[in-house]
């Protein structure tokens, strides 16, 4: 298994590898083409006023290291933890970038993970190995569900650090105390939580995974349209039936087919997705008011506990057997 997960990394080192980096290259340039400008905003804003001030704690402060700090010192709780949450909300937003490409990565991967091997015939020199069809499924599915996304992350952790950098330089340039975003950070909880979602993703990512995988190793040509078509004309098909015999009193059914059936089985592969399947219980509570809260209702047990999840799981499972049976099928034939 060590091998064929190596495999799956030297083949597709582009999309796993390279893809996060080159999207968190780009938001980085733009993150200094921005601080650049916002740089020279300042400057000019300063040259027009006797003062620049900042807010905290809805007071406006001179902006200069003493009087940030002596303001630091007096804030109450609630504006230290705002602080809080701020400093750390918009670090993990700037690492953000990695994972929203790391939806599409997976989602290509899987599927054509099985039908690229039997257009270029390679599948027969694996099958000339002492490797059985269900190690080469897993493999691929550990590829797309544990390790692109524990690569995305570390690309994503990277990119944190950065951006933190370069807001560094920008404070510097402009007589601000490091202290306000430094002292603010809390590395454990950004990190844990983003592993944290390491289990949470694969697990709802799991029907999707077990449908692209089964439509790659069914497909003799052109997966995608097996993939994609098939869900969206069957769901198609099936609202306009039931509008055309006016069956209204049936439209919370077809948003449940949209939502927990189709638009799982397309979007399961994009972290965050399972917000989808957990939407209601969140908008039975009250909006959360720190960003504590906040992730607790992203990786808590709202989404632990969430039926959509584990029947989705059971779903995935049983397609996951069925791609590692058409496989040694489709080669056989």
């Amino acid at each position: 298994m060590k091998t064929l997960l190596k495999r799956e990394f030297w083949e597709h080192k582009g999309g796993f590898l390279w893809a996060p980096i080159i999207t968190s290259v780009i938001f980085l340039v733009f993150t200094v083409i921005g601080s650049s400008a916002g740089q020279f905003a300042f400057h000019k804003f300063q040259s027009e006023s006797s003062s620049w001030v900042v807010n905290i704690g809805g007071q406006d402060v001179p902006a200069n290291s003493d009087s940030v700090r002596q303001a630091l010192a007096h804030a109450s709780p609630t504006d230290l933890a705002q602080m809080h949450d701020a400093v750390n909300g918009v670090l993990m937003i700037a690492g953000v970038w990695p994972l929203m490409v790391l939806g599409f990565v997976v989602f290509f991967y899987l599927l054509s993970a099985l039908f690229d091997e039997r257009k270029d015939r390679s599948v027969l020199f694996w099958k000339s190995m002492p490797v059985s069809d269900t190690e080469t499924v897993l493999s691929k599915l550990l590829s797309g569900l544990v390790v692109a996304p524990l690569i995305a992350i570390a690309v994503s952790l990277a990119t944190m650090v950065v951006f933190a950098l370069i807001i560094s330089v920008f404070m510097l340039g402009n007589g601000l105390p490091l202290a306000l975003l430094w002292s603010n950070m809390d590395p454990l909880m950004i990190v844990g939580q983003t592993l944290l979602m390491v289990p949470l993703y694969a697990l709802w990512a799991l029907p999707t995974a077990g449908w692209l995988l089964l439509c790659s190793a069914w497909s003799r040509r052109v997966p995608f349209l097996w993939a994609v078509g098939l869900p969206l004309l069957a769901g198609a098909l099936i609202s306009w039936a039931v509008a055309l015999n006016g069956m209204y009193r049936d439209t919370p059914v077809l948003g449940m087919m949209w939502k927990h059936g189709i638009a799982r089985l397309l979007t399961g592969t994009f972290p965050g997705a399972h917000l989808i399947g957990v939407s209601d219980a969140i908008n039975h509570h009250h909006r959360p008011e720190s960003l504590h809260e906040g992730l607790q209702f992203f990786n808590g047990l709202n989404a632990w506990t969430s039926p959509a999840l584990w029947i989705g799981a059971v779903v995935g499972v049983a397609m996951i057997f069925g791609a590692i049976r058409l496989r040694r099928w489709r080669t056989e034939a």
